[in-house]
């Protein structure tokens, strides 16, 4: 049984399958996933990573965080906004970093779309909780069985992203986000 210690001693942590296979997913399950998240830049870093990790593993995504951190600007949309050619070059040529050519785009389109939401005194933040009222919704996992890969949520959610111009934002990506920020709360008790 994993153990976290915490601020009251120790408490038992059970986590699913995938974090268990590294120190880091169970770090990220144990300080991250599926925690309610409000923070704009958060969410928007949050939503850029499962968008590179489509078709990808989450492990690879979550080591390469750090560089992709470091490319596009701690993910502050007004600085990826401003990306052109000759960043988008050098984002496909460093191998520190998911060269995916579709997905480096949509992650510049993505930011400039939410530039343009900040414009006007709109958010990410109030766009992705406006579908629960503001509240996580809770999805009771079955320990040794994976997630639905997409729910009437995410495909609602889904299309809302696509309709705003949002690229990269199909209902499996938009699952795996509304989990990680915890508008889904599927953490094991």
């Amino acid at each position: 049984m994993p153990y976290l210690k915490g601020k009251g001693g120790i408490a038992i942590v059970n986590r699913p399958e995938w974090a268990q296979k590294s120190p880091a997913m169970q770090a990220y399950y144990d300080h991250d996933w599926g925690f309610a998240q409000h923070d704009e830049q958060k969410l928007f870093e949050m939503l850029c990573l499962e968008c590179f990790q489509s078709g990808l593993s989450w492990a690879l995504v979550w080591q390469k965080r750090p560089a992709l951190l470091e490319a596009y600007q701690g993910f502050d949309p007004v600085k990826v906004a401003q990306f052109g050619e000759e960043e988008v070059a050098k984002l496909l040529a460093d191998r520190a970093l998911i060269r995916n050519q579709l997905k480096v785009r949509a992650t510049i389109n993505n930011a400039r779309i939410l530039s343009r939401w900040h414009q006007e005194g709109r958010t990410l933040e109030q766009f992705t909780w406006s579908f629960t009222n503001g509240r996580s919704i809770r999805m009771e996992p079955v320990l040794g069985l994976p997630l639905p890969a997409k729910t009437p949520l995410s495909e609602q959610v889904a299309t809302e992203f696509k309709r705003a111009g949002f690229k990269f934002t199909g209902p499996v990506v938009v699952m795996s986000y509304l989990t990680a920020v915890g508008v889904i709360n599927a953490r094991l008790a």
